[in-house]
C-alpha cells in the first residue's frame, strides 16, 4: 500500500475536506487580516499612504491567510518529528520485549500504555483500535496507520512489520532483526534533516541580507528626505520614520519566518532528565536564578534611578558606540545561571558518552553472577566509567544501605541528570526483569544509545556551523549599518556646508538651478543628526530582536533549554556591543583623517 503524500495526510488529519477547510478557516482568516489591515490603514492615514499604505494593507491578509493555509502542513511536520523522536525508544523496547515471552498483542498492550511516547503512543493506539474495535487483522491495521502517518520512517516500519507477519515470521523475530534496519533508515532520515538545516541556513542568510538592504535604503531616505525635530508630537515623528518602520516590519517578519522554519524542521533534544529529586545541581540552579534576578533588578533599578541624577546625553549622542554595551551590562547577571547550565551540559554529554560501556558491563555482570543488585554494581567499582563514576559510587552506596532498589536507580538517573540515562536505564531494568536476559537487554540498549550519540555528534557539527554563521551575520549587520550611519553623517556634514554656503542665495531658485531637483534637508540641515539618532535607536531594537532569534535558533539546533538560549543571547550581545563600538570608533577616525587630509 503506497504511502499518501504529505499534503494529503495533512488534509486527512484536518477531519474535513479541503474545500470546507478553505471556506471555514482560510477565508475567515484572510478576511480577518484584511479587516486588521484596513483598520490600521484608516488609523494611520497620513502615516502610510500610496505604495506604503497598500503594502501595509496587504501584509496582514497575506499573513493570516497564508498561516491558516500552511498550518496543517506545519502541524503534520511537527507530529512527524514528535513520532521520530521516540522511535529509538520504541524500537529498543520492542526488541527487549521480544527477548521474553510477550506475544504480539501483549507487546502492543504494554506500549500503548506508555505515556512518555507522546505522538507515537497515539499511533500505537490507532493500530489497537483498528484491531480490537473494527476487527482488522494486525498487518492490515499496520498498513492503514502507516499509510496515513505523517512520519515516513514510521510508515515504512509498519509496512515491513505487516509484510513480516503475513509471511509467517513471528513478531518477536521481526523486532530483533529490525534493530539494524531501523538504525540505518533513521540515520539516513537524520542526515537528510541536517542537510535541510544547511539549506535553511543559507535561506536565512539571504533573507537577513535582504532585510538589511531595505534598512539601509530606508535609513538613507530618512536622513536625506525627511525633516522635523524630536520635539514634534509622536504621530509626526512616526510619519517621519514611516519607511523605516515599514522596513523594520518586513525585516521582523523575515526573521520570524526563519525562526518558525527552524523550530518546525528541527526536533527538540531534551538533554537533562526530568525528575522531582532535590539534587545538588537543582539546588545550585535555583540559588543562581534567584541571585541573578536580584542583581538584575537592582542593576536595572539603579540605572533608571541614576538617569534622574546623571546626564546620559553622552551615551545617547554616541548610541552606536555605547548603546548595545550598556544593554549587555544590564543583562549580564543572567549569564551566571547560563554558565552553570552550560557547564552541566558538558558534564551530561560526557556521562552519556560513558553510558553504553557501563550498561554493557552491568548486563554482562548481572548475567554472569545472578546476584543481588548491590553486589552486581559493587563488582563494577574497579572499572573506570569516566564521568559516571561518581553516580555509580552513590548508587552502590544506596543499594548497600538496603534502600529500595527502584528508588536507588531513580536517584542514579537524577544524579546523572541525563534524559538518555534516565529513560534507557528504566528500559534496561524492566527488560532484564521480564526477559531474564540482562546481557542481551544491555547489548540492545548499548547499541541504540551508541547510535543516538553518533547522531548527536553530527547535530553538534551542524550546531557549530550555525553558531559561526549567527555571529558572522550579526557582525556583518552591525558593521554594514554603522557604515551606513557613517556615510549619512558625512552626507549630513556636506549638506550643512552647502546650506551655509547658500544662506544668501534665493532658496526658491535652487530647484531651477539644479534641474528641478532639491533635497528637503537643504531647508533645515540641523535635522540630519536627529534623523541619524532615530535610525540608530531603531537599528538597535532590531539588533536585539535578531540576537533573541539567533539565540533561539542556535539553542534549538544544539539542543537545550531556555538557559542555554539566554547564555547564547548574552554572548552575542557582548559581541554585538564590541563590534558596534569598534566599527563606530574606526569609522569616525577614518572620516576624521579624510576631513583633515582635505
Amino acid at each position: 500500500m503506497e504511502r499518501l503524500p504529505t499534503w494529503q495526510i495533512a488534509i486527512r488529519r484536518l477531519g474535513m475536506p479541503i474545500g470546507e477547510y478553505a471556506l471555514k478557516i482560510v477565508l475567515p482568516a484572510s478576511i480577518f487580516g484584511l479587516l486588521i489591515g484596513a483598520i490600521i490603514f484608516y488609523i494611520s492615514s497620513g502615516l502610510f499612504t500610496g505604495a506604503s499604505g497598500l503594502i501595509l494593507a496587504l501584509i496582514f491578509p497575506i499573513l493570516t491567510g497564508g498561516a491558516a493555509a500552511v498550518w496543517p502542513l506545519i502541524e503534520t511536520q511537527r507530529h512527524a518529528i514528535s513520532i521520530e523522536r521516540e522511535m529509538h525508544m520504541f524500537i529498543t523496547r520492542m526488541g527487549i520485549l521480544s527477548l521474553g515471552d510477550a506475544g504480539a498483542q501483549s507487546m502492543f498492550d504494554i506500549l500503548k500504555q506508555m505515556g512518555d511516547y507522546g505522538a507515537l503512543a497515539e499511533e500505537v493506539q490507532a493500530i489497537e483500535t483498528l484491531v480490537d474495535r473494527w476487527h482488522t487483522n494486525l498487518p492490515e491495521a499496520a498498513r492503514i496507520v502507516g499509510r496515513q502517518s505523517p512520519s515516513p520512517i514510521w510508515g515504512d516500519f509498519l509496512d515491513r512489520m505487516a509484510f513480516s507477519v503475513e509471511a509467517g515470521q513471528p513478531l518477536e523475530d521481526f523486532m530483533r532483526s529490525e534493530q539494524d534496519t531501523f538504525q540505518s533508515e533513521f540515520n539516513t532520515l537524520y542526515d537528510t534533516r541536517l542537510e535541510a538545516v544547511d539549506t535553511l541556513r543559507e535561506i536565512y542568510i539571504s533573507l537577513t541580507t535582504t532585510g538589511m538592504f531595505l534598512l539601509v535604503i530606508s535609513g538613507i531616505h530618512l536622513v536625506l528626505f525627511m525633516t522635523g525635530t524630536l520635539d514634534d508630537d509622536p504621530w509626526t515623528v512616526m510619519v517621519r520614520i514611516r519607511w523605516i518602520l515599514l522596513a523594520a516590519l518586513i525585516y521582523t517578519l523575515l526573521q520570524l519566518f526563519g525562526l518558525i522554519s527552524f523550530m518546525v524542521l528541527i526536533p527538540d533534544d531534551d538533554l537533562f532528565s526530568r525528575n522531582d529529586m532535590a539534587t545538588d545541581y537543582k539546588i545550585k540552579m535555583r540559588r543562581s536564578w534567584v541571585l541573578a534576578t536580584i542583581f538584575g533588578v537592582l542593576l536595572i533599578s539603579s540605572t533608571l534611578f541614576s538617569s534622574f541624577l546623571v546626564d546620559f546625553t553622552f551615551i545617547l549622542d554616541n548610541w552606536d558606540q555605547y548603546g548595545l554595551l550598556a544593554v549587555a551590562v544590564i543583562v549580564t547577571p543572567f549569564a551566571v545561571p547560563a554558565y552553570l547550565v552550560g557547564r552541566e551540559e558538558n558534564s551530561v554529554r560526557r556521562r552519556d558518552e560513558s553510558y553504553p560501556g557501563f550498561i554493557r558491563a552491568l548486563g554482562g555482570t548481572a548475567q554472569a553472577r545472578s546476584s543481588e543488585p548491590s553486589a552486581t554494581v559493587r563488582a563494577l567499582k574497579g572499572i573506570d566509567f569516566g564521568a559516571l563514576n561518581k553516580s555509580i559510587d552513590q548508587l552502590e552506596r544506596r543499594l548497600s544501605m538496603r534502600i529500595d532498589s527502584d528508588h536507588s536507580w531513580d536517584w542514579f538517573a537524577a544524579d546523572a541528570n541525563s534524559m538518555m540515562v534516565s529513560r534507557f536505564i528504566r528500559i534496561y531494568l524492566e527488560g532484564a526483569q521480564t526477559s531474564g536476559e540482562p546481557a542481551g537487554v544491555a547489548e540492545l540498549v548499548s547499541k541504540n544509545t551508541t547510535n543516538l550519540l553518533s547522531l548527536r555528534r553530527r547535530r553538534a557539527l551542524s550546531s557549530g556551523t550555525m553558531q559561526g554563521v549567527a555571529f558572522g551575520v550579526l557582525v556583518a549587520m552591525i558593521t554594514s549599518l554603522n557604515i551606513t550611519i557613517s556615510i549619512v553623517q558625512g552626507l549630513g556634514s556636506s549638506i550643512s556646508g552647502v546650506a551655509q554656503g547658500i544662506v544668501q542665495t534665493d532658496v526658491a531658485g535652487i530647484p531651477q538651478l539644479s534641474g528641478g531637483f532639491g533635497l528637503p534637508v537643504l531647508d533645515d540641515s540641523t535635522v540630519v543628526e536627529e534623523n541619524i539618532f532615530l535610525f540608530k535607536i531603531l537599528v538597535s531594537i532590531l539588533v536585539l530582536m535578531m540576537i533573541i532569534i539567533l539565540g533561539l535558533i542556535s539553542a534549538r539546533i544544539r539542543g537545550g533549554g531556555i538557559a542555554l538560549s539566554i547564555g547564547q543571547m548574552i554572548t552575542m550581545l557582548w559581541v554585538a556591543g564590541f563590534t558596534s563600538f569598534l566599527t563606530a570608533v574606526l569609522l569616525d577616525a577614518s572620516i576624521g583623517l579624510f576631513i583633515s587630509g582635505s
